[in-house]
């Protein structure tokens, strides 16, 4: 009867984007006494099966078998369509984050695991919003981000819980709120929220009379920015609450239940109330107790630090007024560990790489002390450190070489460098080694040029003095060339002399001068030249033996003439004297040239 007087206006679009396919999904079912609206994001790439799909079904399923809006029904469902897709993937590992809605048509209640988001507006403005499970989030609510630059921030969907995980999802519960006339909710995936601010989405609805429009108003906002951005799987639904039940029966008041409630406590508890409080408060502290350590070891498991830290630190102070020495230590210990991995994230925040080294060396130490809780996570994080670490190792690596002149060397330090950088994201020290590296190639390039321009004027000089020791080695051929021309005529002439000294008479000289001739032929070489000499000068020399043979006789003739004078004196000649005097000459005619002799 509930829904018939009442009057809930549900609408939705679930669109792809720019997607291939769509993997959102949504369904609602409006049955006479409760009402169940449900949204689920599919966060796996698996193309055969749609798990926001399967987990949609899975709870529209059970809550029509069984409606209700109790907290444990619920809690059930929920982690019902996580068992179904944990058991329907089959080498594949399925992933959706949800968010339900449920309603009497006077009271609502949502619940939700990941970042699929619910609002609630009353009067104009946003009465109650979902906190997605993410990094981001963590971020935000510490300050570390400002919140309106979290629907942009790179963590948004590094969740820390949804329906599929290896381990157990943080399901969010919240209590019953009570509806008003004139009250808009809206369930929306990650699709809707990345684009649309919430400034955005209150003023859509305020403009519109009919939640259609808002849809359309959202569409238009989503495509609107297509160009300039990736637009994802968007979905949403909007529902207007025109008129909520009015219970026909007079309700109790709290005078009427106290009046009949208030003397039956008075006597009944007035004995044990005492023992009962101090119980209940003891009952209360060991129960939030062992609901922050759990909590805390979810956060830890998850890598939220800062609410680990918070949570041991309560358990520690519970555990400390319960007088439980163990779970004490143990929270403290979880506490520290946690602590010790913030500084360490702050420390590489602010890009002091040494510094947060040794911080998580030493939350690896605490870590490993502690049953290895967040150990991957700090491995990880080590792992990143030495990566930065490593690059600015590199560039002063190239420093270093630049500094010795080896810029070959440092540009492929900086080569290096940036590389590592970019496999990082690391965009300042990605610039840095950049820049570096374009100077030393600057550098580098006018130092080849250089080194260019000193080969070119060597190989012009060496061209130059190439050139001129060919002319000087041409000069000298010729020069060389010139004076065999002279001893090759000065031979000849030389050989001329001994010719007519030779028809003279004058064998001896003739001999000399045949002789220089054939020094020089054999000289320059010539080899026939000096060979036929041979012949003349064995004629000069026979010719000079038998002039010498003539006048050996003559002279004997002479000396017998003496002889017989002596003893029958007679005249003298008168040419006897020039005779003899002549008859001995035996030089060369002056002006004969004997030819140049090199040394």
């Amino acid at each position: 009867m509930r829904r018939i007087n009442s009057e809930f206006k549900t609408v939705n679009m679930s669109e792809e984007g720019q997607k291939l396919s769509n993997r959102d999904y949504f369904g609602y079912v409006e049955m006479d006494d409760f009402a169940c609206y449900v949204l689920a994001d599919s966060l796996d790439e698996e193309p055969s099966v749609n798990s926001a799909k399967m987990v949609v079904e899975s709870i529209i399923r059970d809550f029509t078998e069984a409606p209700s809006m109790r907290k444990g029904r619920w809690k059930r469902w929920m982690h019902r369509a996580h068992t179904e897709l944990i058991k329907q993937r089959s080498g594949m590992h399925l992933k959706a984050s949800a968010v339900i809605v449920v309603t009497d048509y006077r009271k609502i209640r949502y619940i939700y695991v990941g970042n699929s988001r619910y609002y609630l507006i009353r009067n104009a403005r946003i009465l109650e919003r979902t906190t997605d499970q993410s990094l981001t989030q963590n971020l935000a609510e510490a300050g570390k981000i400002p919140l309106d630059q979290a629907a942009a921030h790179e963590e948004r969907n590094n969740l820390y819980s949804f329906l599929g995980e290896r381990g157990t999802p943080k399901i969010q519960l919240s209590r019953k709120r009570k509806l008003e006339s004139g009250d808009v909710f809206l369930l929306l995936s990650r699709g809707v929220w990345e684009q649309c601010p919430d400034e955005e989405l209150l003023e859509m609805i305020n403009t519109a009379k009919e939640p259609a429009e808002v849809l359309h108003q959202a569409e238009d906002f989503i495509l609107g920015h297509q160009e300039s951005k990736e637009i994802d799987n968007y979905t949403m639904a909007v529902t207007f609450v025109q008129k909520v039940y009015q219970s026909p029966k007079k309700p109790w008041t709290v005078k009427k239940i106290l009046m009949i409630v208030l003397p039956i406590l008075l006597i009944v508890g007035g004995i044990s109330l005492g023992l009962y409080l101090r119980c209940r408060r003891i009952r209360q502290k060991e129960e939030k107790l062992a609901e922050c350590m759990e909590s805390g070891e979810d956060y830890l498991r998850y890598d939220n630090y800062q609410r680990a830290a918070e949570e041991f630190g309560e358990a520690k102070t519970l555990a400390e007024s319960l007088r439980k020495n163990e779970e004490s230590d143990r929270a403290d210990q979880y506490k520290k560990l946690a602590e010790q991995i913030m500084l360490s994230d702050e420390a590489l925040a602010a890009k002091e790489y040494e510094k947060a080294q040794e911080l998580y060396l030493k939350a690896r130490e605490m870590a490993e002390e502690a049953g290895n809780v967040g150990k991957v996570y700090i491995e990880h994080q080590l792992e990143r450190t030495k990566d930065y670490i490593e690059v600015y190792d590199l560039i002063a690596m190239g420093e270093k070489k630049e500094e010795y002149g080896n810029l070959t060397g440092a540009i492929e330090a900086y080569k290096e460098a940036k590389t590592k950088a970019a496999d990082l994201y690391y965009s300042e020290g990605k610039a840095e080694a950049l820049e570096k590296q374009a100077a030393a190639e600057e550098v580098l390039e006018k130092a080849q040029l250089a080194d260019e321009s000193r080969r070119k004027e060597q190989e012009e000089s060496a061209a130059a003095e190439a050139a001129k020791q060919q002319k000087e080695e041409e000069s000298a051929k010729e020069l060389e060339n010139q004076q065999k021309a002279n001893d090759q005529q000065n031979a000849i002439e030389l050989e001329n002399q001994g010719n007519e000294l030779f028809a003279q008479g004058q064998y001896d000289h003739a001999i000399t001068f045949y002789q220089a001739a054939q020094t020089i032929y054999i000289r320059l070489e010539m080899v026939s030249m000096a060979v036929n000499l041979n012949q003349k000068i064995e004629a000069a020399m026979a010719g000079s033996a038998a002039k010498a043979s003539k006048e050996a006789e003559g002279k004997a003739r002479e000396e017998a003439g003496t002889m017989e004078a002596k003893e029958v004196p007679s005249q003298p000649s008168i040419n006897s004297k020039t005779e003899a005097s002549g008859a001995g000459v035996n030089e060369v005619p002056a002006g004969t040239t004997m030819g140049n002799t090199p040394n």
